[in-house]
């Protein structure tokens, strides 16, 4: 049986991170839990401390934040080469994320998608919303091969890493980018369908604020227009070689 490692950025999880941890520790295929805390101050460092569980590496980062960095933080303590990324607060769906795994194991990356066909959006309005039409705009001008750009819930294998690069950003822009090169790159991946619940919105770090929002969109359009300047540039070297 191919082994997965878990990879959980966690900051103030303490609704969400006692289930997330009963399910995971309980999953065979499941062999490390790797989780990389920007040094909460609710109650979940206290909780995942007392997990007294093998699978479970718990490293805690006082000085660098971001969600980015925390993902590069916990690939670089990996060691199997498949990694499952999820939010925490969506331990409901973990028993799915790994029996879609084992269906398509063959695959270098599986994104869950809330846009092809059975996948959805429960949030609010606002971030339902949002979220679809920077995903239309990235379909539009980048390419649409891809139908979710911004889902950082995946499954990959590390050894794509050599071709795809997860870029420090200071949020999760970094996934456009990461998706965008998937395709350049000829990676073997595929999307399937998943439903966003509502209660995920609760413990947003996208939009905790107006004003964290703008900033994030900001970052995510500076990033949409980089994969794009990139994608004229492959199509302009395509036409020089042809010529």
């Amino acid at each position: 049986m191919t082994k997965l490692t878990t990879i959980l950025c966690t900051f103030n999880e303490e609704k969400s991170i006692k289930k997330t941890l009963d399910i995971l520790t309980n999953e065979k295929i499941i062999s490390e839990i790797i989780i990389v805390d920007d040094n909460s101050n609710d109650k979940t460092i206290e909780i995942i401390k007392k997990f007294k569980n093998k699978k479970i590496k718990f490293f805690i980062r006082k000085k660098i934040k971001g969600f980015a960095s925390a993902l590069i933080y916990g690939i670089k303590k990996a060691n199997y080469e498949h990694i499952l990324r999820f939010d925490v607060d969506m331990y409901f769906n973990i028993k799915y994320f790994i029996e879609t795994f084992k269906k398509y194991e063959n695959k270098d990356c599986i994104i869950f998608s809330r846009y092809v066909k059975r996948g959805k959006d429960l949030r609010g309005n606002f971030r339902k919303f949002s979220s679809l039409i920077l995903n239309l705009i990235c379909k539009y001008l980048l390419s649409a091969k891809i139908n979710d750009y911004t889902s950082c819930t995946m499954i990959f294998n590390k050894k794509i890493l050599n071709e795809v690069k997860i870029k420090n950003t200071l949020y999760a822009n970094f996934i456009v980018e990461f998706c965008f090169d998937l395709i350049v790159k000829n990676i073997n991946f595929i999307e399937v369908p998943f439903i966003q619940s509502k209660n995920t919105q609760e413990n947003s770090k996208s939009a905790p604020n107006l004003k964290t929002f703008i900033k994030n969109g900001t970052d995510y359009a500076s990033t949409i227009i980089k994969c794009f300047v990139k994608k004229i540039s492959l199509n302009l070297i395509i036409i020089t070689k042809k010529t």
